[in-house]
C-alpha cells in the first residue's frame, strides 16, 4: 500500500497543473509540486491547514457556504467550464488562476480535489475566446434565430459596453464595445466569477440583479490583468427564463472618463471663480439694472463697511449714505451710454468714510449676456493705499539715493584736494632736499620737519578711510584697560600745542583722578578730532575750553569753541559719515568729515554718549560722557605723538 501511495505521488509531482486535495472538513491533505510553486506553500507546511488560506478573506463564504462548496453546488450550471477566481499566495500577493472543483466519496470519506492555472498560462495555450452564450430552444424557430442573429449585430455594435452572465455568477459572453473599457481580452473576461472581484460594492450590484432586482454601479473599476483603472456606470438587470426565474444578468457599461474629466474642470472652474470672486484682493460686486446690489466679495463689503449679506437688495446710496447718490449718476450713466469708466481714484475721506484716509482706484462696467443685452452692473474697487506709499516710498528712496551721489562725489572731491593738499608741498620739499644734497649744501632742518607734518597729514587722512571702513565692516578693534581720563586729555593737548596757532586753551585738571575703562589710543583720537575742529573752526583765534568733570557715575568731558557754529537742521546730521554742514567750505575747511563719525562709534563703543550744543556765529560745544571705572588704578598712555594728528 506505502508503494502504490508513492507511485501515485510520483505521478501526481510530474503533473504540470497545480492539484490540491482535500478532506471532507476542507483541510489540505495533499499538493503536488505545481502547487507547492504556484501557491508558494510548502507541503509540509499546508497540511492540515484549511483550503480557505488558498483565497482571499472576501471569498470565503458565499451565501452562508464555503468557496469549494458553492463551486460544488455549481458544477452542473458551470457545465465542467473552470471558475476565475483570485487564488492568495504565502506571501499576500493575489494571482488571478482558473480553478475547476471535483468531489468523490461520502461523508467523513468525501475527498475534494481542486486543479488550478494560473492566468498567463490560460491566456497562452487558449487561442479562440472562451465564450459561453443561451441557445436557442430545439426544434425550428427561424424568427427566432434571425431575433437572435440580430440581437447578436445590435449588441456587438452598441455604442455601451454589454456583458452577460448566469447565476452562478459567470460571465458568459461581452461585446468589444465592453473589452476596449475593461481592457483585457475577451478570452480572459468570459468566464470570469463577479463574485471574485475586489470591489465590494460592485458584488453587491452582482447580489442584487440576481435577487431580480436592477442596480446601479459607478465607481473605478481595476482591472487585475491590465493593470488599468476605468471610471465607469455600469447598470445592472436581471435576465428571466420562461418560468420567471432569475437565469442571470446583463451590464450596460460606459466608461465616465470623459464625463468625470468634464465634471471635474467644471466643477475646478466653478470653484476657481468663486474663490477668485471671493478672494480677489480688490472689491468686486455686481448690480442689477435697478442699481441693486446683487452680490459683493468680502473686500468690498470692508471697504464699505458693510457685511456682504448687508449690501443685497439695496442701492449705493443706503450704504454708502448720502456719497452714494453721486455713485449712483456715475453708475447710471455707464449703464445709460455702455461704455465702463475705469481707474477714477478718490480717498475714504473725499467718500465720508471713517478711519484712517485710504486712496482707492474704482472702475464701473456694464456686465452684458452672450446676446449683448446689458443684465446689470460690475464693480471693481481696489484699495491703492499701498501703491500710493510705495510710490511715495520710491521717490524718498530716489531722493535719498540722488543724495548718496552727491554726497559721494563731494566727498571724492573732497578727498582728492585733502590728499593733494599736502602732496604738493610735501613734494616741493622733497625735490629741494633732493637738490641740496646733491650739491652737499647745508640742510635745514625745518624743511624736513614741514615735510614730515605734511607726511602725517597723509598719514592721518588715510587712518580716517580705514577706520571708517573697520566700523562699517564691524572690524573697529578695542582694547580697553583702566585709563586715567585727566592725564589723557592733559596729554593730548600737550602733543596738540603745535598746532594751536592763535588760540587759547584753558583745562584746569579736577582735583581727583578720572579713571575710565577705555582704549586709551581711541579716545586720543577723540579728545584730539574735538580740540582740532575747535582750532578748525575758529579760524578767528579765541580761547578753546576743555572741561573734565564727574557727575554720578559718569565722567563727563566738553570742548568749547568761539567758532563759527552749526546751523540746527544740520546738527542731528554732524555725526554721519562724511557729512559737512553746509556752512563749511572744502576749500577753508579741510578734512573729509570722517572725524565726528568716527569718534561716535568710539563712544558709543565704550558705553557712552557724545552730542553737540551749537549757535550758528557764537561757537559750538562737544560733549562726551563715559562710564567712570572705581576701585582702580590708571596710568597715562605712553607718548605717541604720531597717532595724534588727525
Amino acid at each position: 500500500m506505502a508503494g502504490a501511495i508513492d507511485e501515485l505521488s510520483a505521478w501526481l509531482d510530474a503533473s504540470v497543473d497545480p492539484f490540491v486535495a482535500c478532506d471532507a472538513d476542507e483541510r489540505v491533505r495533499f499538493l503536488n509540486s505545481a502547487a507547492e510553486r504556484l501557491l508558494g506553500w510548502k507541503r509540509e507546511e499546508l497540511q492540515g491547514q484549511p483550503a480557505s488560506r488558498l483565497f482571499p478573506q472576501r471569498l470565503h463564504q458565499y451565501g452562508g457556504r464555503s468557496l469549494l462548496r458553492y463551486l460544488l453546488s455549481r458544477r452542473n450550471a458551470l457545465g465542467g467550464r473552470a471558475t476565475r477566481v483570485l487564488a492568495c499566495r504565502k506571501d499576500g500577493v493575489e494571482i488571478l488562476v482558473e480553478l475547476t472543483v471535483g468531489a468523490s466519496g461520502q461523508g467523513a470519506d468525501e475527498r475534494i480535489v481542486i486543479n488550478f492555472r494560473r492566468l498567463h498560462e490560460v491566456i497562452d495555450t487558449v487561442s479562440e475566446p472562451m465564450e459561453h452564450t443561451l441557445q436557442p430552444e430545439a426544434g425550428p424557430h427561424p424568427e427566432g434565430s434571425n431575433g437572435d442573429a440580430l440581437y447578436r449585430v445590435v449588441v456587438e455594435n452598441a455604442p455601451l459596453g454589454i456583458f452577460h452572465f448566469d447565476n452562478t455568477p459567470v460571465v458568459t459572453a461581452c461585446n468589444e464595445r465592453f473589452v476596449r473599457i475593461i481592457g483585457s481580452p475577451k478570452r480572459i473576461l468570459v468566464g470570469l466569477n463577479l463574485l471574485s472581484l475586489r470591489d465590494e460594492r460592485l458584488m453587491q450590484c452582482v447580489r442584487r440583479t440576481l435577487s431580480g432586482l436592477g442596480s446601479d454601479y459607478e465607481g473605478n473599476y481595476h482591472s487585475v490583468t491590465a493593470n488599468k483603472s476605468t471610471p465607469v456606470h455600469i447598470r445592472f438587470a436581471p435576465c428571466f427564463d420562461e418560468t420567471g426565474h432569475v437565469e442571470g444578468g446583463v451590464g450596460i457599461v460606459e466608461d465616465i472618463t470623459e464625463r468625470r474629466r468634464t465634471e471635474r474642470e467644471r466643477d475646478e472652474s466653478l470653484a476657481q471663480l468663486g474663490t477668485l470672486f471671493r478672494t480677489a484682493p480688490i472689491g468686486l460686486g455686481f448690480l442689477d439694472m435697478d442699481l441693486c446690489y446683487v452680490r459683493v466679495n468680502d473686500v468690498l463689503a470692508g471697504i464699505n463697511g458693510v457685511s456682504p449679506e448687508g449690501h443685497v437688495g439695496r442701492r449705493p446710496r443706503e450704504v454708502l449714505g448720502p456719497i452714494g447718490i453721486e455713485v449712483e449718476k456715475v453708475m447710471r450713466r455707464v449703464l445709460e451710454t455702455g461704455e465702463p469708466m475705469e481707474k477714477r481714484e478718490t480717498t475714504t475721506e473725499d467718500l465720508g468714510m471713517a478711519g484712517a484716509p485710504r486712496f482707492l482706484a474704482g472702475s464701473f462696467y456694464p456686465v452684458r449676456a452672450t446676446d449683448g443685452r446689458v443684465l446689470g452692473l460690475g464693480i471693481m474697487i481696489e484699495d491703492v493705499t499701498d501703491r500710493r506709499l510705495a510710490d511715495e516710498e520710491r521717490g524718498r528712496l530716489y531722493h535719498e539715493a540722488q543724495e548718496a551721489i552727491r554726497v559721494r562725489d563731494d566727498f571724492l572731491s573732497i578727498a582728492s584736494h585733502e590728499l593733494k593738499t599736502p602732496l604738493t608741498p610735501l613734494s616741493l620739499r622733497l625735490a629741494t632736499l633732493e637738490r641740496k644734497m646733491e650739491r652737499g649744501e647745508h640742510v635745514d632742518p625745518s624743511t624736513l620737519r614741514h615735510a614730515r607734518q605734511h607726511l602725517l597729514r597723509i598719514t592721518g587722512l588715510i587712518n580716517d578711510l580705514l577706520d571708517a571702513s573697520r566700523i562699517e565692516a564691524g572690524r573697529l578693534a578695542l582694547h580697553p584697560e583702566a585709563t586715567q581720563l585727566d592725564a589723557l586729555v592733559e596729554h593730548v593737548l600737550q602733543a596738540m600745542e603745535v598746532h594751536r596757532g592763535s588760540h587759547s586753551v584753558h583745562f584746569e585738571r579736577p582735583p581727583e583722578p578720572v579713571l575710565v575703562r577705555a582704549d586709551p589710543y581711541r579716545l586720543e583720537q577723540v579728545i584730539a578730532n574735538l580740540v582740532e575742529n575747535a582750532f578748525k573752526y575758529s579760524p578767528d583765534g579765541g580761547a578753546i575750553r576743555v572741561d573734565l568733570h564727574t557727575r554720578g557715575d559718569l565722567a563727563l568731558l566738553s570742548v568749547k569753541d568761539p567758532g563759527i557754529g552749526i546751523p540746527p537742521d544740520q546738527q542731528k546730521l554732524l555725526f554721519d559719515r562724511y557729512f559737512r554742514a553746509r556752512n563749511v567750505s572744502s576749500r577753508s575747511y579741510g578734512g573729509l568729515g570722517l572725524g565726528l563719525y568716527i569718534s561716535r562709534d568710539i563712544v558709543e563703543r565704550h558705553g557712552g554718549r557724545i552730542w553737540v550744543e551749537s549757535e550758528v556765529g557764537r561757537g559750538s560745544t562737544f560733549h562726551v560722557a563715559l562710564p567712570r571705572l572705581t576701585g582702580a588704578t590708571a596710568q597715562p598712555p605712553v607718548e605717541q605723538p604720531d597717532r595724534l594728528v588727525h
